[in-house]
């Protein structure tokens, strides 16, 4: 059996030609990368998926303040203001995305207060997948948890949408922009929120593939180097954009572009990207009079 591929076609040809899903596939592929049982492969993808949930929890339990303050405590904001008293109805008031992005921007306050969490591809991005992931099961099928073979699968077919695009482009925002990071991330989502939805690897793919065509060019401008703004908040845009995605799938819109295409497209955008907007926090909105100013006074102290 071969455990090696570059490419999403190729990881599709694999798993058939092993007679596996993909997920089943990857944890085999990890379990022999590992030397570990596939037991054991699946134990350690429970406790990360666990550690998720942790994270979730911390930044809801709390408003998290970040020592510079440009992390607010938007998540409980977000989480509890449907339900105050007198509260007027949420634009969108569907439970799925509104809790979608309340989990996401929980996750990714708690990292940039140094909470701990799983870098799912990314910590900057570190709360889109989880969040998409654990609304569904929140809302829709609150008989999966982290021990649920069909709950890892989905986490594991998200990693690997990430996998492929860290092994023919990058993860990293210093080398392609947030399209990398967050865009990244946005389309590990919709890839694992279509498996938990039963579809397969070609449309689990797709969705990927519309999510991360609508990322491309994404700059990643950190405002005074830190991972909060506008990095906080884009995680709850690209937990909507993951959920736009999955259900054009169900609709039967597929990408025109397949998924390979789009990641090498994402590439060549990341390699011609100036410097000032691949983290440097030289350009964008780094470098607004509010941006420079918020620098000024974190420095200051």
């Amino acid at each position: 059996m071969s455990w090696l591929f570059t490419t999403a076609a190729e990881l599709l040809a694999r798993a058939s030609e092993a007679g596996l899903s993909v997920a089943d596939y990857l944890v085999a592929r990890e379990a022999f990368y590992s030397s570990a049982s596939p037991e054991a492969t699946r134990s350690e993808i429970a406790r990360r998926i666990r550690i998720t949930r942790q994270s979730l929890d911390a930044g809801l339990a709390r408003p998290q303040r970040s020592f510079s303050g440009l992390t607010d405590g938007a998540a409980v904001k977000l989480h509890d203001f449907a339900a105050a008293p007198g509260a007027a109805a949420p634009a969108v008031a569907d439970p799925l995305f509104r809790l979608a992005l309340a989990y996401a921007l929980a996750v990714n306050e708690v990292n940039a207060c140094g909470g701990k969490i799983v870098a799912v591809p990314t910590a900057g991005s570190s709360g889109v997948v989880p969040g998409v992931l654990w609304a569904y099961r929140d809302v829709r099928r609150k008989d999966l948890d982290a021990d649920s073979r069909e709950f890892q699968d989905a986490f594991v077919v998200a990693s690997a949408v990430g996998m492929v695009i860290a092994s023919r482009a990058t993860l990293a925002g210093a080398a392609g922009g947030c399209q990398a990071e967050c865009g990244a991330a946005a389309a590990m989502a919709a890839a694992g929120l279509l498996c938990l939805l039963g579809r397969g690897g070609e449309d689990c793919l797709s969705g990927a593939a519309l999510s991360l065509k609508n990322c491309l060019g994404l700059a990643c401008d950190p405002v005074a180097g830190l991972v909060e703004v506008p990095c906080v908040k884009r995680n709850a845009f690209m937990a909507a954009n993951a959920l736009t995605a999955a259900t054009l799938v169900e609709a039967g819109i597929r990408s025109a572009i397949p998924f390979d295409e789009v990641v090498g497209a994402m590439k060549a955008i990341g390699d011609s990207m100036p410097a000032a907007l691949r983290e440097s926090s030289l350009g964008g909105l780094a470098t607004t009079p509010t941006g420079l100013a918020c620098k000024e006074r974190i420095e200051r102290g």
